[in-house]
């Protein structure tokens, strides 16, 4: 089976996903692959949950999945979102003319507000497991470390991007708007932390 490459990453199979990201193409890089990586961290976590309230129903409980559930759903269209806007930024690099220079800073300020958001979501994440960490039993505990590990890592990962693109931008008050929220970022996760 091939993988749809002008699809929804969601229309692949993990298999073809994989073999997507290993492929000799920048996308799905760095950015979709830790945003793929938060959404089954949520779904863990919502597996957890689901287990958690079979056992003890629980009102907060429900309202805390859905707001995780919400958060999945966004990291996910940052997934996709984030393939078709790099795409566009090595279309951008390869046109020469006028707006070129301009028309590369609009993709490379997309390129860092994409990640940035799915960070957010991320960091949301993070704060709801840690949540649930306290109510779970103890056997569920290496499926919420496991979430914990992941969203870890693909926060750091999408940070990475942010930084990346944000090195490449020129001076301007969106660039000061995304290193504020940048810096509101990393102060939630410190606070969490």
């Amino acid at each position: 089976m091939t993988a749809k490459h002008d699809a929804s990453l969601w229309e692949n199979s993990l298999l073809e996903f994989r073999n997507r990201v290993a492929a000799d193409s920048p996308t799905p890089g760095g950015g979709a692959v830790a945003a793929v990586a938060a959404t089954l961290a949520a779904a863990l976590l919502r597996m957890v949950c689901a287990i958690v309230k079979r056992r003890k129903p629980d009102t907060e409980m429900n309202a805390v999945v859905v707001q995780i559930t919400l958060c999945e759903e966004k990291l996910a269209r940052c997934a996709d979102e984030d393939v078709r806007l790099f795409d566009r930024y090595m279309a951008a690099r390869k046109v020469q003319g006028a707006h070129a220079k301009s028309n590369i800073q609009h993709c490379l300020l997309a390129c860092a507000e994409v990640p940035l958001a799915a960070a957010e979501q991320v960091a949301k994440l993070e704060a709801y497991a840690a949540e649930i960490a306290l109510q779970a039993p103890e056997f569920l505990a290496s499926d919420i470390a496991t979430a914990q590990s992941l969203l870890d890592a693909s926060r750091r990962g999408l940070v990475a991007n942010v930084t990346i693109n944000l090195a490449e931008l020129d001076e301007s008050e969106e660039k000061r708007q995304l290193l504020q929220r940048l810096d509101r970022l990393h102060h939630d996760v410190n606070t969490l932390g």
